[in-house]
């Protein structure tokens, strides 16, 4: 599989730069289009009822505010690292803070790659007897191996994925529109429960993320300052347009109860198009979620090559593997991680531990981008969030409404999340006792 390589902190032991601005679009589109929405439609609609499509709207809102932020960060800032790489920059002498934020998306990140698994395991019940955990096992396995292989032959798989679903998506809303296009008008409710709206858009908020994902790459970007924050934007607009098309064919075709009610909602709301719908749509839940893990499994190891470049985690997760320079042992701790996890079985418990890692990681990036305003005031910024002076008005609006969704989860999630930082914590300790000691016994 090649040899084995080391590597170092100046730019020779950085990533490949491979991808151009086609395939870093494509990447954050299947990023965002994956597994979510077909897993978190129904508990969402128990939430918000007939309002649902508001908690899609609002989700989409505050996501875009983050999107703006990461747009303007990973163009400037362009590293493997991603969000722990902007706060080290933003707040230089805390470390353990740009820590704390990697370690909440490797936390996401890893329930992501657990919860995406289980949808896929469950989606596949219907063509075979397999139990949902063990196929869930199984595809992480296979999208390990396939992101050793090299971000190239992976981004090219997920390109195929990413179009295929995307197609089948757009295919649905269209044929719902047609066939029962005149009934939405009285399905679409004003919000009479806005609590149960927020909890909604917590619960849908899963399937918004995917620009975390896509700012890991943005160090194997051919040309991160033209291309970059044009994927963003391109993700951004595409994956909203989407998400609201699919909303509105659900409603078009049943009502709230009947959407919470159902294990498989959208695949419920496609058979009444007729069994072919329903097997295209099962078809499409699985090449979704199979993107979806891929995809996790690919930002995941970024992110830990990055913090352990930063020296905050061990330095082996700096090792790569053959001419690709994949960093193939933060893989294997991914998939270790996204295990344990997808043990626990339920999709709904392991999609709210990546939601609220997630929107803690939103807040932070935004915090990053208005701290560096006034910081690095001559920064380089190839796009640059709407302002008023030099304050960055949607990243403020992103720090409040992400901390504000933060709110929204049951106290087992909290626990949950609480554990699993504590037992990320443990290696970082380890490291900053060593190099303590090291740069004590150097003055002597």
């Amino acid at each position: 599989m090649g040899r084995i390589m080391t590597t170092a902190k100046n730019r020779s032991g950085g990533l490949a730069k491979t991808l151009g601005f086609g395939r870093l679009s494509l990447y954050g589109v299947g990023t965002i289009i994956g597994a979510g929405i077909y897993s978190v439609i129904g508990p969402a609609a128990g939430a918000a009822g007939e309002a649902i499509w508001v908690s899609f709207l609002l989700a989409a809102v505050i996501s875009a505010f983050s999107g703006l932020s990461y747009a303007e960060l990973a163009s400037a800032m362009p590293s493997a690292g991603a969000e722990h790489h902007f706060l080290r920059q933003a707040l230089p002498k805390v470390p353990a803070a740009a820590f704390a934020v990697g370690l909440f998306i490797a936390v996401h990140g890893a329930a992501t790659f657990a919860t995406v698994g289980l949808t896929f395991g469950n989606y596949l019940q219907t063509f075979v007897a397999m139990p949902p955990v063990l196929a869930a096992l199984g595809l992480m396995a296979i999208a390990t191996l396939i992101n050793i292989a090299g971000v190239t032959k992976a981004s090219s798989v997920s390109a195929v994925l990413t179009t295929v679903q995307v197609l089948c998506l757009i295919a649905f809303a269209m044929f719902a529109f047609s066939l029962k296009g005149a009934a939405l008008p009285s399905k679409i409710a004003a919000p009479q429960d806005w609590g149960g709206v927020l909890q909604g858009a917590a619960i849908v908020f899963f399937i918004y993320p995917g620009y975390e994902h896509m700012a890991t790459l943005s160090e194997e970007a051919k040309d991160p300052g033209r291309d970059i924050w044009r994927a963003f934007m391109v993700a951004l607009c595409l994956t909203t347009a989407v998400y609201m098309a699919v909303i509105f064919g659900v409603l078009a075709l049943g009502d709230a109860r009947s959407v919470a009610s159902s294990d498989f909602p959208l695949v419920a709301a496609a058979g009444q198009l007729g069994r072919w719908a329903a097997v295209i749509i099962t078809g499409a839940a699985l090449l979704a979620t199979a993107n979806a893990v891929l995809n996790a499994s690919i930002s995941g190891s970024r992110l830990l090559f990055g913090m352990a470049r930063a020296g905050d985690l061990p330095k082996a997760l700096q090792r790569t593997l053959g001419k690709n320079k994949s960093p193939w042992i933060g893989a294997f701790v991914m998939l270790a991680v996204a295990c344990v996890f997808a043990a626990l079985g339920e999709v709904k418990f392991v999609a709210s531990l990546s939601s609220l890692g997630v929107t803690l990681v939103f807040a932070s990036v935004n915090a990053a981008v208005i701290i560096l305003r006034y910081t690095k005031p001559d920064l380089q910024r190839p796009f640059k969030v709407p302002s008023v002076g030099r304050f960055p008005v949607t990243a403020g609006l992103g720090v409040a409404s992400s901390l504000l969704l933060a709110a929204q989860y049951e106290w087992k999630v909290y626990l949950t999340f609480l554990v699993a930082i504590l037992a990320g914590a443990l290696p970082y300790a380890l490291v900053r006792r060593r190099s303590a000691r090291k740069g004590a016994e150097a003055k002597r």
